[in-house]
This record gives structure tokens, sequence and C-alpha cells, in this order.
């Protein structure tokens, strides 16, 4: 062999070992595929799927100069992208930023890049209006925030967490609630200086737990500001990594992959603590087949664990993207690796579950690009089809569910709308609502009982079957009550006075939230004793 065919030949097994190259004889039932790279106008560092199904991204520079903000409709890939305009209003850099959703759909962003050297947060905030496709300022924070996390509460307000501040590039400490009724939106519930882009999830008893990145995870009471300690991880800290609630309960948290600090490599294992112990402890589990850190994780519609992207080299070294994805399977704690992608999602990376159960993978330092994987489980038959849904799912109800499926044993969960950046998921969670249904026709299913297991807001409703295979999704609100919203579109106005009448004069020909929302006073009936109710609602 001459010199350049040996070089050639190292450089592809190098090349293959890292993932970098895709593997011979891809099978899309088993490995999924991906669709060919698509140019966008910007670096997707931020990516929200918005109630609307589409996807909001902003984010500047890194590649593409100035400040972007662009909605994307998947349902044009393959294709050329739909792509509408929405810049950040100036001189604001949302870059960096925090961001969840309220329960009305609406974006809460805070914070993002005030200046560079020195290196300073913005202490701005905005919401981003889906159904307008607009920014609106509200309220400044205390102090700035640059690499904050927001998690949305049980009751719909949203907390906001450390990132740098806006006067000496500090930790800022302020632990803030916004509150979208309160008389002053932002409220300080205490401080503590805790690293930026800490990785937060709302748990069952209602405390938010912060799995990292560093070693000490810890719960926080909203309602008392009190942190209590719970243990440390096996790894002594874990940046740049995915922390997710690990389906099917929402009881175990699983952070993967990261790397220590500095010049560290990153690593490939993982671990879990499952707060359903008496002491729960972090527990190592299935290491990943490639080390990573920069990347993201992605909960299906099959209970199952998507990775994506990141890098194996460590900080300051000659990048090793990793190309080949990896899915996590809880019930049988292992990864198998899947279709690779074609470009490199590391830093300013993102990745999130679309409606149609695809996934949009995008962004990374000069990577104006997307790609969409579409996992095995859209290649192994035919797919459910859900047929109607409310639009509107209240806490505690039973609400009417419509799909036809070629299987039998059936479910049905629903899945948080997505909310990510630097590998930080600010919200992703899974709930089972129904399993063992048989095929076809009308169904009822149980709500989740309150915010504790699913905060308010919207949720994509998958229908599953026996194969695993999941339906397009319905997208649907979940929330508490409320007393007069007949048409259930989180408003009382006039709209819904026709149709509290005619609930009145006809109850069997209503049900959903509807039916509840029309009994005003709660006692189980609905009649003449709700209508002072209605009109002090309406009114």
């Amino acid at each position: 062999m001459s010199h350049k065919g040996l070089v050639t030949a190292t450089l592809v097994v190098v090349l293959s070992l890292s993932g970098l190259i895709p593997a011979r004889g891809q099978t899309p039932s088993q490995d999924g595929q991906w669709s060919a790279p698509f140019d966008l106008p910007l670096i997707a560092i931020h990516s929200a799927v918005l109630p609307t199904g589409k996807v909001l991204m902003f984010s500047a520079e890194h590649g593409v100069p100035g400040i972007h903000g662009w909605v994307l409709d998947p349902a044009s890939i393959p294709g050329t992208p739909a792509l509408t305009n929405v810049p950040p209003p100036e001189p604001w850099n949302p870059d960096c930023a925090g961001h969840s959703f309220l329960p009305d759909g609406r974006l809460l962003v805070a914070g993002g890049t005030l200046q560079f050297n020195p290196l300073l947060g913005s202490k701005l905030a905005y919401l981003f209006d889906p159904w307008i496709e607009q920014w609106v300022q509200v309220e400044d924070m205390r102090a700035g925030r640059w690499y904050p996390t927001n998690i949305t509460l049980p009751d719909g307000r949203v907390v906001t967490m450390s990132g740098i501040n806006d006067t000496d590039g500090g930790l800022n400490p302020d632990i803030e609630l916004w509150d979208v009724n309160g008389t002053s939106n932002w409220e300080l519930l205490g401080e503590k200086f805790i690293p930026y882009y800490p990785y937060l999830h709302v748990l069952p008893s209602g405390l938010v737990f912060r799995s990292g990145p560093d070693s000490q995870t810890e719960t926080f009471n909203p309602a008392t500001a009190i942190w209590t300690p719970v243990d440390g991880t096996n790894a002594s800290a874990r940046f740049e990594a995915p922390s997710v609630l690990l389906p099917p309960t929402l009881n175990r948290v699983m952070l993967i992959g990261g790397f220590t600090g500095g010049s560290s490599l990153p690593t490939n294992s993982a671990e879990i603590i499952d707060f359903s112990t008496a002491t729960p402890t972090w527990t190592l589990t299935a290491h990943m087949g490639f080390r990573r850190m920069e990347f993201n994780a992605v909960i299906l519609p099959t209970e199952k664990v998507l990775v994506v992207g990141g890098k194996a080299s460590a900080d300051g070294s000659p990048d090793q993207p990793v190309l080949t994805p990896e899915i996590f399977d809880p019930a049988n704690p292992s990864w198998n690796q899947v279709a690779p992608h074609q470009i490199p999602r590391m830093y300013h990376s993102t990745a999130i579950l679309l409606p149609d159960a695809r996934v949009l993978a995008a962004g990374g330092d000069f990577q104006p690009t997307g790609e969409i994987y579409s996992p095995p489980y859209l290649f192994q038959g035919v797919r459910p089809t859900i047929t109607s849904a409310p639009g509107w799912i209240a806490y505690g109800s039973n609400f009417a569910l419509g799909f036809t499926s070629s299987t039998g044993n059936n479910r049905v969960a629903l899945i948080s709308l997505s909310s990510v950046t630097h590998s930080v998921n600010m919200g992703q969670r899974y709930v089972l609502l129904a399993q063992g249904l048989a095929a076809g026709g009308a169904v009822s299913v149980p709500a989740p009982a309150s915010g504790n297991l699913a905060p308010p807001g919207y949720s994509m409703v998958f229908v599953i079957n026996a194969n695993g295979v999941p339906s397009v999704s319905q997208i649907v609100r979940v929330g508490e009550r409320i007393s007069g919203d007949m048409n259930c579109d989180g408003m009382v106005n006039v709209s819904d006075l026709p149709l509290f009448v005619n609930v009145l004069v006809d109850p069997a020909g209503f049900s959903g939230c509807g039916i509840l929302n029309a009994d005003i006073n709660r006692d189980t009936l609905i009649d003449g004793q709700d209508i002072p109710g209605f009109v002090a609602t309406l009114l």
C-alpha cells in the first residue's frame, strides 16, 4: 500500500471509531434515518417547540453575524424550510438566556448576553407569543443573567436561577420567581450561589431537584425557599451534559456524559437517582458507546432516550465530533447506536422532539444547518391515528380521546414541549396517562392529577401501539379548571356565553373541560345555581 493509501485507510478507521462517518448497512427499522441537512439563517443555539407545532430558534453570532430569531415549520422538511423572521428587539441579545413556557403557551426568556470582555449578563426579560409570533418586553430582573435556567412550577409560576450578573461578572445568587398574575412580576425567593445553567426538574412531590452540573445535588422548596442536600453524584461534575426525568415514572433522574471541567476528557458514563426509594442515591447505569460532552438528550414517545451529537475530545484539543446517536432503554438499561447524522452537533447545538415524533437536531458553532431524524419506530408498521382530542385537559378529570390503531394494548403518553439550550432542556418530561387500551374507537383517559405531575402548559399527546409505533401527536393545554371557560381556550369572555347557555339547556351534549368549567360552584351539578358565578366571572 502506498503512503497516501495508508494515511487514507488510517483516517477512515479513526473516523469510523469516533462516529465521524456513517457505518455501513444502515437499516431504517433498526437505526432510523436522517434527512439531508438543510440550511438555516442562524445558529440554532436556542430551540423551543411552540404550541402551534412550529419551532422557535434564536441566537447571536457563533458563525452567523448579528442577533437572530426565526420560526421554522418542521412540516416543510423534507423540502425548502418554511421560515418566518422574528428578530429579538434591539438592543437585547438573548444569546445564552434561560427560557421555559408559561401556562398560556408564551415562552419566558430571561437574561442573555450584555457584553463580552468582560463578560456580563443581561437583566432584560421578554415573552415570545407563539400565536402572533412577536416578542413582548416585561419587567427587568434584579440583576443580569448569562447562562441561567428557568423551570416552570406546578402552579404555573417560573423560577429563574444562576447566571453571570451585569456588574462584575460574578454569579447571580438571586432566586427569582416570575408570576404572571403578580403585582410585581419578579419576586425574590432567596439567594444561593450555584453553577450556571443548573439542571432543574420538578419532582412529583412538587420540589425542584437540582441534579448538577456539580456533584452535590439537592432539592429546593419554592414555598419555603429551603434547600436540602440529597446525594453526591459518582462523577465529580458533569458539565455540558443532559439531565432527564427518566420515563416511565417521574421519580428517576438520569445524568449522562459530560466532563469534570478544565481540560478533562468527557465521559461515557451515566447514573440514575430514584426518589421512590427511602434514601435516594446516585447509581451508575449502562455506559454509552461514546464519550460525549456538548450534546443533547431527547425523550421519545417509546419511553426511551435519544442522545445526539457532542464531542469526545477535551476542551482546548482538536474536536472529535460524535456523529453516531445512541438510544437508551430504561426498561433494560442499555444503549443502542443508530444511524449517524452528517453535520457535527457540538457546542451551541440543540435537539428537540417534534409533534410528529421526529427529532430536529440543529446548530453548533459555525453550523447554520438542521437535520431531522426519523427514529426506528417510524419504519416499523402502520402508525396509530388520533381522530379526536380536546384542546384542554383539566387536572383530575378524564378526557375523551378518539384513535385508530392496528394493534391492541395501546398506551397514551403526554410529553411536554421542549425548550432547550446548552444541553439543558428546561421542562422536558414524559407522563404515562394510560396503557392496555384496545384498538380504535373512543376511550376515556385520565388526565394528570395535578401540576406536580405535569406543570400547567402545552404538551403533546401521543398514542403508542403495542409495537412501539407512535401516532402524530395532538397538542393540548393541561392545567387547572377555569370556571366559565366553555370553549377551553384558557380565557373567559363573551364567546363562552352561548356555550354556557347551551350547557344549561342540554348538559348531556357536552364533555371534557367544557362541562367541568360550567360547574361554576363545583357542586357537581350544572343548573341555575351556576348562573351568578358565571356572570361574575364574565364581568
